[in-house]
C-alpha cells in the first residue's frame, strides 16, 4: 500500500510542478488506515489556500486517485497537512466546540455553529463525544452543513444509561 500512495503522491506532484519535502505514515485504527502526509519546507501557503481549500482539494484529489489503485474494500482516509497548518486548525475547531457546548450548557438549547467542511465537522463531533451531556448533529445540505450541539438532559441521560444496562443484561443472557 505504502509504494502505491508513495507513487500516486509522486505523480500529482511532477503533474502539479508541486516541489516540497515530505513525511508519509500510514497508522490503522479500528479498520480504517490514515495515510497521513505532512509537507515541510517554505513559502509552502499556496498548497494551503484560502482557509485550506487547496490543502482539502488536494486531499480530494489524492483520495480519488488512490481509489483507482488501491484493491476494492480498503478503508482509508487520507490526511494531508502543510507545515502543521491542519494540526492547529484542528486544535482551533476543537477549543470552539468546547466553547459551544458550554453555551448549549448553559443556555439549555441547541447551539448551531457555522456551516463547515466535512473533515471540521468529523472533529466537533470526535471532540463531543465524550461528553455524556452532550450531543451532535449535522444538519443543512451541501456547503450550508453544519453541526448542531444539543444539550442533553439529566433525565434522558439516566434513561440512555439504563437503556444501556438492560442491553448489556441482554447481552449476558
Amino acid at each position: 500500500m505504502k509504494e502505491i500512495v508513495q507513487k500516486e503522491l509522486d505523480s500529482l506532484f511532477s503533474l502539479l510542478d508541486i516541489d516540497a519535502d515530505y513525511d508519509f505514515d500510514i497508522e490503522e485504527n479500528d479498520g480504517v488506515s490514515y495515510l497521513k502526509i505532512s509537507f515541510t519546507g517554505n513559502d509552502l501557503g499556496y498548497l494551503i489556500g484560502n482557509h485550506g481549500k487547496h490543502l482539502e482539494s488536494l486531499q480530494y484529489i489524492l483520495s480519488m486517485m488512490l481509489r483507482n489503485k488501491l484493491e476494492e474494500g480498503c478503508n482509508y482516509r487520507v490526511v494531508l497537512d502543510v507545515c502543521g497548518y491542519k494540526e492547529e486548525r484542528n486544535k482551533k475547531i476543537e477549543h470552539l466546540a468546547l466553547q459551544k457546548a458550554d453555551d448549549a450548557r448553559i443556555l439549555g438549547e441547541p447551539v448551531e455553529l457555522s456551516p463547515m467542511s466535512p473533515s471540521d465537522r468529523r472533529v466537533v463531533h470526535m471532540t463531543l463525544q465524550v461528553f455524556d451531556d452532550i450531543k451532535t448533529e449535522s444538519v443543512g445540505e451541501g456547503e450550508d452543513r453544519r453541526v448542531r450541539i444539543i444539550p442533553v438532559s439529566d433525565k434522558e441521560i439516566l434513561q440512555d444509561t439504563d437503556t444501556g444496562s438492560e442491553k448489556e443484561e441482554e447481552i449476558e443472557e
